[in-house]
């Protein structure tokens, strides 16, 4: 069994948390559960953010060889596969001219009196 750096930086930071959080607030259940949802979401948030993987890399630089297996890494290519013809965009058809009205007619100049 192996444990990447995410599971090692949950588990480096959710366990101590649950442990003080469990015994200052046992007598609580109520706020022990809402203790227990926001550190659900600030886990949630610093998983988001890459922190864990951060956290869990140096736990395990820090752990002596031996202990912890090393982690598998695997390579995952996410290029996106190339649009089908069919598929594509079609490019816009040509821009029309737009058409020019007649000129409007002058009004005859006004006769001298």
């Amino acid at each position: 069994m192996t444990i990447d750096d995410m599971v090692l930086g949950l588990i480096t930071l959710a366990l101590p948390l649950l442990v003080i959080g469990f015994l200052a607030l046992r007598r609580m259940p109520a706020i022990f559960a809402f203790f227990v949802a926001m550190l659900a979401v600030g886990l949630g948030y610093l998983t988001t953010t890459g922190t864990v993987d951060e956290v869990g890399g140096k736990v395990r630089a820090h752990v002596p060889a031996g202990m912890l297996p090393a982690p598998i890494s695997v390579k995952v290519d996410i290029t996106p596969p190339a649009m089908p013809a069919a598929l594509a965009p079609a490019t816009p058809p040509a821009a029309q001219p737009e058409p020019t009205s007649p000129p409007a007619a002058t009004p005859p100049a006004p006769a001298n009196q």
